[in-house]
């Protein structure tokens, strides 16, 4: 378990600043180097720091993107990591983009040739073709990545073929002379950063299904809470996972008729339960499938992810709010509370009708025999109206010394946050879960 002292000790958006540190070392480096005496060497000095900076973010994107568990507090969990891995992804195609094309400008007046041969090098100009190629497979990539429609473990599959970019870039990097081959301290930075990368590249990617951690489960049973919910019980083969009421897992099958992709789900169980419980709503193809699942199935669980839990919270009392599925990490945290626990929760339940809500029951039952650490209110939008702050704030007129978490649709938390912020509500003491992970 988390300490609470230990989780405020750790800033929780440290991450962010950490990675522009990481972008401003190697243009102090440069810096002292560069010319801006005339239009074109601020040309050449802008085709220089956008490689390097390009570089920089480009081998950080292949770590971010590897779910180290460390990195998890420093942003304040592994959804906002992969926002990050998206942003810093797209950051290092632009810079990249222009480094070649700015140093072709730099070479255009004095001689055409040369310009042109950083675009399309000799066949013999090894370093150049280095660079080429990694911007072309970064191209390619992303072109199907944005552009084209295709399957959701095609994309995944092409995905993988982006640490050779990596590779191609730090060839580039490595033999092409400029600034990094003579200035050692930034040579070195560049050189680690890049072999950090491919590292992680290689650990999440290559090597994934030997070196990352999983745990062994099977299937115990399989059941239908609703028409589009399904219940699934998990036990541990060996260890079992060690998790946060809250937290989330990533969960691959081995079953006839269900691919062996991996996904994201919320955990259900309390921490410590001798099962491993998951609701799962079909909202897709591979969600749909999982109702092939039958008992006896193994599958491997890594984890545990994620800082949505009531023990990351600046205050004891709290408001949960949850729209549909996403009540599930609400039920391992309503599961854990005790008599004992200092905790006091007031849960939302948000669905359109009563009929479409699960685990009524046991969360009525856990607020009748908890009443001073849980309530549980179900707010049906159909006869109530959309869930919104002035309820919340005309049910519990102390919410303002509460932290608030919403779990559920990406709108309803997109305007309920808003909401809570435009009342003057810190945005730290509001918390949200939400799964665009790639």
């Amino acid at each position: 378990m988390y300490n609470l002292y230990i989780i405020h000790m750790i800033p929780k958006q440290l991450g962010t600043p950490f990675i522009l540190l990481l972008c401003f070392i190697p243009f102090a480096l440069w810096f002292p180097e560069a010319s801006f005496a005339t239009s074109p060497n601020i040309v050449y000095s802008l085709g220089q720091i956008t490689g390097l900076i390009g570089a920089v973010l480009l081998s950080l994107n292949f770590i971010l993107a590897a779910r180290l568990k460390f990195l998890d507090p420093l942003f304040n969990g592994l959804n906002r990591i992969y926002i990050v891995h998206h942003l810093t992804g797209a950051i290092s195609f632009i810079l990249l983009l222009f480094h070649p094309v700015l140093l072709a400008l730099w070479y255009l007046p004095t001689s055409t040739i040369l310009a042109a041969k950083l675009l399309i090098p000799d066949t013999g100009n090894l370093p150049v073709w280095f660079g080429i190629m990694s911007l072309l497979v970064l191209i390619v990539l992303l072109v199907i990545t944005f552009f084209i429609p295709v399957a959701y473990q095609l994309w995944k599959s092409t995905h993988q073929y982006l640490g050779i970019s990596l590779l191609f870039a730090t060839l580039h990097i490595f033999f092409i002379p400029s600034t990094v081959t003579y200035n050692l301290p930034l040579r070195y930075y560049m050189l680690t950063l890049c072999l950090l990368g491919i590292i992680a590249y290689f650990y999440r990617t290559v090597l994934g299904r030997k070196l990352v951690p999983r745990l062994a489960y099977k299937i115990d049973h399989v059941g239908s809470l609703s028409p589009d919910i399904l219940e699934i019980s998990l036990v541990p083969e060996s260890k079992p996972i060690k998790h946060l009421p809250g937290q989330f897992l990533f969960m691959s099958v081995t079953n006839l008729g269900i691919s062996g992709e991996t996904h994201p789900f919320s955990i259900a169980s309390a921490p410590g339960s001798q099962k491993l419980g998951l609701a799962v709503k079909s909202s897709g193809d591979y969600t749909e499938t999982l109702r092939l699942l039958k008992a006896g199935a193994m599958a491997k669980i890594e984890g545990p992810f994620g800082r949505f839990t009531y023990e990351n919270s600046y205050h004891q009392k709290q408001v949960w709010i949850a729209g549909g599925i996403g009540v599930t990490p609400f039920l391992s945290m309503a599961r854990s509370l005790s008599l004992s626990s200092p905790y006091h929760a007031t849960l939302f339940y948000v669905v359109s009708t009563p009929d479409e809500a699960v685990y009524v029951n046991e969360l009525q039952t856990i607020a009748k025999n908890l009443p001073d650490n849980f309530q549980f209110i179900l707010h049906s939008s159909k006869t109530s109206g959309r869930l919104n702050s002035q309820t919340v704030q005309n049910l519990l007129p102390d919410f303002m010394e509460r932290d608030i978490f919403i779990c559920g649709p990406l709108p309803m938390m997109s305007s309920l946050r808003k909401q809570f912020t435009n009342l003057k509500i810190k945005n730290r003491f509001i918390h949200s879960e939400e799964f665009s992970l790639n």
